[in-house]
This record gives structure tokens, C-alpha cells and sequence, in this order.
């Protein structure tokens, strides 16, 4: 138990550590892009304070998988360099073993990634679109409108305010249960209040056979599922919502800004995006047969983090496609995992029977003795 409590400790520690530092450096770069639009809003450091906590959390996930497999290559190299490893393997232990005993770490790796991606990521990415758009240079400007999809009906708008409360040349194009555009609503305005939304300089145009192109004023109350939480989404199109939001857009019960397959992909990344540590943790085993007496063992580490960045592209790319809908959603999702989950599996159990394997020894030739003279 001890032995256990060391080893996925100190891999942890050191996972969170890289994990950090990379997320650092990734913020500096992004301040170094943004810092002049933050300025420009007259917060000061305030408003630089308040960017980097709500940006912070979102490159946090991000480097997460690369900082797990950082933190167990640096773990399984040190633990050789204190000649660790090797007291582990004269007590019987094989490489498995040491995987078992780092893989706590990776579990609670796992928990963390998954509470970012379900729960506090979508909330401070909402927030930070609603902090951008609130400022002097919005987001959405007349040039690039905000469309969203709800039910049949598609809806799209120049500007919001006061946190999605207010909608500026609002459109809405009704749709028939065969997706025919049926009619049109366009307001100068939209306000939301007491739980309802209300048009000014609103018009209808109907576009059925029997009053084809009749216009009729439309101020007033506007009756809608569409919400002012809605309107905020639509300014992260492709953006992190969590699971059960996911699967009540799906449902048709919240406002869609991508296709289904995004939202397909979302809810299946949730579960299959924290077991990247784990697997980052397998792909890095090979540094385990790192031996700091000879050079050429260093392949082993460079085979580890190789592999992880192998992973980390695949896994990307594959998640990219199904959420664009180019291939299933559970395809893209999990893919990656399995087959490099299966890879790290037979390349540990390979070099385990190699190093286990006796050498043969080459024969001595035999001395002929020399001859008398």
C-alpha cells in the first residue's frame, strides 16, 4: 500500500506539475495575442485578471493529456535514475506492475479532466463570451451574424447586450415539419423580460401559397423557447457544453448551434476524453527500461513521448472528423483510445519477454596449443 501510495503520487504530482507549466506557457502566448483587445475595454489589470481566470481553466484541459504523459515519462526516468526501478524488478515486480501502481494517479487525473470538460468549462467559456461581446469591439458584428437552429426554425442576429437580454435585427426564418421556409420575422430589437421576449419594429412576411409575400406588423410579445442563455452559446459555435445540455439539444429541447453529430461527439468525449491519462501513462512505460549506465536506453523515453504525441494527433483529428459528421461520432470518439490502448498493451508485453528472454552465449573457440619448436 505504501509502495502504491509513492509511485501514483509522485507520477501525479509530477503530471500536474508539467501539466501547469504547459498551460502557462500556452497562456503567456495567448495574453501576448489578446492583451491589446483586453486593454482596449479601459479594465486595466482588472480586466486582465478577469480574462485570465476565465480563460485559464479551457488551456488547462487542453494540456492536460500532453502534461500527463510529460509528468510519466519525468517519473519512470527519475525513478530509474534512483535506481528505484530496479529494486522494484529484484522484488518480482514487471513493468505491469509498475503501471498498476501509477495508475491511481492517472484515475484522479481522469476525474479532474472529466469535471473540467462537464462541468466548469462550460460555464467559464459562456462567461467569457459574454465578457467579449459586452465590451466596445463585440464578437458578432453586422458583417457576421449569430445563426442558430431551434426546432424547425432558424434564427440569427447581429449583437446581443446584457448578457443575451437583448438581441439587435432579429430574424427568424419558420420552417414546416419538412423544412420548408414558410415565413419570416424581422425585428429591430428584442428585449427579454419578465421571463418573455418582447419586438419593437417587428414584421412578418408570410411566404405560404395562399399569402405569398402578405406583411403584418409583429410588436409585441414573441412566443419562443428561445432563451437569453441561447444567444450567448451562439457566440462559441462549436463551443463546450456539458453532457445532459448536449443530449437536450439533441431532444430538441435547447437551441442548436452545430450539427448533431457535434453534440453526439461532445457527450462521448465527455467519458472518453479523461482516459487519455491513463493512456498516456501506458504509451510512456518504456521509459521504464531506461538505464542511465547506458546512453543508447534513451530511445525508450523518446519511444514513449513519440507515441503519446502520436496519440494526441489521431486523437484529435478523429474527434475533429465526427464532430464535423465525416465519420460516426462513436468512430472518432474512441478510436484513438482502443487502438493505442491495444498498442501500448503489446509493446510493454513484447519488451517484457525480451527482456526476460535468456541470451544465447556465443562458444569460446578452443586455443590449439602451439606447436614445439
Amino acid at each position: 500500500m505504501r509502495l502504491l501510495r509513492y509511485f501514483s503520487a509522485k507520477f501525479f504530482t509530477l503530471a500536474v506539475t508539467a501539466t501547469l507549466i504547459l498551460a502557462a506557457i500556452a497562456e503567456v502566448l495567448d495574453l501576448v495575442d489578446n492583451a491589446g483587445d483586453i486593454l482596449d475595454r479601459g479594465d486595466g489589470l482588472a480586466g486582465l485578471g478577469q480574462y485570465l481566470a476565465l480563460r485559464t481553466p479551457t488551456l488547462i484541459a487542453h494540456a492536460l493529456p500532453l502534461g500527463a504523459l510529460a509528468g510519466a515519462v519525468m517519473t519512470l526516468g527519475m525513478l530509474a535514475r534512483n535506481s528505484e526501478i530496479v529494486a522494484a524488478r529484484a522484488s518480482g515486480r514487471s513493468t505491469w506492475d509498475l503501471y498498476v501502481l501509477m495508475f491511481p494517479g492517472a484515475f484522479v487525473l481522469g476525474i479532474l479532466h472529466c469535471v473540467l470538460l462537464d462541468a466548469v468549462l462550460p460555464k467559464t467559456e459562456q462567461r467569457l463570451a459574454v465578457w467579449w461581446a459586452e465590451g466596445p469591439a463585440p464578437k458578432i458584428d453586422a458583417d457576421k451574424p449569430a445563426w442558430l437552429r431551434l426546432g424547425p426554425d432558424v434564427i440569427s442576429f447581429d449583437a446581443l447586450a446584457d448578457r443575451g437580454r437583448r438581441l439587435t435585427n432579429l430574424q427568424v426564418y419558420e420552417r414546416n415539419a419538412d423544412k420548408v421556409a414558410t415565413g419570416r420575422l424581422t425585428a429591430r430589437e428584442a428585449r427579454y423580460e419578465n421571463r418573455r421576449w418582447t419586438l419593437a419594429g417587428a414584421t412578418h412576411v408570410s411566404w405560404l401559397k395562399e399569402s405569398f409575400n402578405v406583411r403584418t406588423p409583429a410588436d409585441g410579445v414573441w412566443e419562443t423557447r428561445f432563451r437569453p442563455s441561447d444567444a450567448v452559446a451562439s457566440l462559441t459555435p462549436g463551443g463546450m457544453v456539458s453532457s445532459a445540455a448536449a443530449q437536450a439539444t439533441l431532444q430538441g429541447e435547447r437551441v442548436s448551434n452545430a450539427p448533431a453529430s457535434f453534440y453526439e461527439t461532445l457527450i462521448l468525449r465527455v467519458y472518453a476524453a479523461p482516459l487519455s491519462a491513463a493512456i498516456m501513462l501506458l504509451l510512456a512505460m518504456p521509459a521504464a527500461f531506461i538505464n542511465w549506465r547506458d546512453a543508447r536506453s534513451a530511445r525508450y523515453g523518446f519511444l514513449g513521448l513519440g507515441l503519446g504525441l502520436a496519440f494526441l494527433l489521431s486523437d484529435g483529428l478523429l474527434t475533429t472528423l465526427g464532430g464535423t459528421g465525416v465519420i460516426p461520432p462513436a468512430v472518432g470518439s474512441w478510436t484513438s483510445i482502443i487502438v493505442f490502448a491495444a498498442l501500448g498493451g503489446a509493446m510493454i508485453s513484447r519488451m517484457e519477454r525480451g527482456m526476460t528472454r535468456p541470451r544465447a552465449r556465443r562458444a569460446t573457440p578452443a586455443l590449439s596449443p602451439e606447436p614445439h619448436r
